[in-house]
């Protein structure tokens, strides 16, 4: 009898997804199979009943993306010679390999629902921090020691060097710009196509094979060596502009999304550390890896409906804000202009009006990239904004929401039709 060598798992964004025995192996451990209980978009069920999808499938989306990426930027190199050059060909097959773990693992620092609360760390920590921990623990050594590649390698490429690290190598952060780019990274590439489709959100997306087999390395004007495209990919780039800026619009900055975030994270500072969620430690979460293994959305779903039916439990009014579908409420929202203030204004009169208890101020802003990315045309390396008046025209995306208790929507709504006109005038 022999063993499969192969292994097909079908997704339903890059068809079928293979890997060997021993990259199946990894996929086994119990660190891996936690991300099937971490919703990928957080709450965002709750406003778009089709996003249900966890950062399991997202991950192994990603390691798809930046092996297809890998063998691209290595096959294309003959394209533009002057940049990077990738190491020798018997070496090829083992960075390969990194790039795949790096990317399937990339994530297994997320807390439950994912970004919602990651102020709850210990102080200077994130979650990519924990992944690095989680890598490079013993969890995960005997998978390392069957796939022969170093943890360190691993880490460092799905990561980035952390403190008392050393600077990743110019091949190390080429290999590192495959995952987590914020151009073309197989990360961005991966959530926005999965997002979009789970969530309904955007229709159409983007040509992600027209884009990904057209990347290679090109030097920038700093000297170093960046993930750029070629010229016949313009179009699937700027299309995933598009899709970016939508899903910002629409999915990542929906106001129900915002404020059940915010709920969210107050529960957990109530009741992180105490008996209903043991795993943490004074409204914190802890940041050694078996804590954070042990706990998942699973435990904070289970814990957020206990709390919700037992007033004397920690958390419990929060619990009920969204359990209950009692959230906060809109009341303003800054689309525009957002550097003239007026939702700060709002939320500091709405406080006095009616009790800073009652009133949210949510600024947020997010800069999901460079606004320019590198095209060969040619033999020509140029910036794409000198070929793209999309490109050109991308600007960083931001919000200012102003929330309100519901207990008192209608008085504040009406309160804000008086009061607008006077806050919107430029001071």
């Amino acid at each position: 009898m022999t063993t499969a060598r192969t292994h097909e798992l079908k997704d339903p964004i890059h068809g079928f997804v293979r890997l060997s025995s021993a990259e199946r192996a990894l996929l086994d451990t119990p660190p891996v199979q936690r991300l099937r209980h971490i919703h990928q978009l957080a709450l965002s069920m709750m406003v778009y009943p089709g996003a249900t999808h966890r950062r399991f499938e997202h991950s192994l989306g990603v390691m798809h993306l930046a092996g297809r990426a890998f063998d691209a930027i290595t096959t294309n190199h003959a394209r533009f010679p002057g940049a990077l050059p990738p190491p020798d060909d018997a070496d090829l097959p083992y960075w390969r390999t990194v790039v795949r773990m790096a990317a399937l693992t990339h994530d297994l620092g997320h807390l439950p629902f994912s970004h919602a609360a990651e102020d709850l760390l210990p102080e200077g920590l994130d979650h990519e921090d924990l992944s690095d921990r989680v890598i490079r623990s013993d969890a995960l050594a005997p998978a390392w020691r069957r796939l022969g590649v170093a943890a360190r390698d691993v880490a460092r490429v799905a990561v980035g060097a952390r403190a008392g690290d050393a600077p990743l190598s110019a091949w190390e952060r080429a290999l590192s710009e495959l995952i987590t780019g914020s151009a073309f990274g197989a990360d961005r590439v991966d959530y926005l196509l999965r997002d979009a489709h789970h969530s309904g959100a955007v229709g159409g997306g983007f040509d992600a094979d027209r884009l990904v087999s057209r990347l290679l390395l090109l030097p920038s004007v700093a000297g170093e060596s960046v993930v750029g495209v070629q010229a016949g990919a313009l179009q699937a780039a700027e299309m995933l502009l598009s899709t970016r800026d939508f899903l910002y619009e629409s999915l990542y900055f929906h106001p129900v999304r915002r404020i059940l975030d915010h709920h969210l994270g107050m529960f957990l500072r109530a009741a992180l550390g105490t008996p209903l969620l043991p795993e943490g430690d004074a409204g914190q979460f802890r940041a050694d890896v078996n804590a954070h293994l042990a706990l998942t959305d699973d435990e904070v779903f289970a814990a957020l409906r206990r709390a919700s039916r037992d007033p004397s439990l920690p958390g419990h009014r929060w619990a009920r804000r969204v359990t209950c579908r009692e959230h906060y409420r809109l009341l303003y929202r800054a689309r525009q202009r957002p550097e003239e203030r007026t939702a700060a204004r709002v939320a500091t009169l709405a406080r006095e009006a009616f009790g800073a208890s009652q009133v949210v101020f949510d600024p947020v802003e997010r800069r999901p990239g460079p606004l320019n990315f590198l095209l060969l045309e040619g033999t020509q390396v140029v910036p794409a904004s000198e070929r793209s008046r999309l490109v050109r025209a991308n600007t960083p995306i931001s919000a200012e929401f102003v929330f309100i208790a519901p207990e008192v929507r209608d008085e504040a709504r009406a309160w804000l039709r008086g009061a607008l006109p006077d806050l919107e005038r430029p001071t």
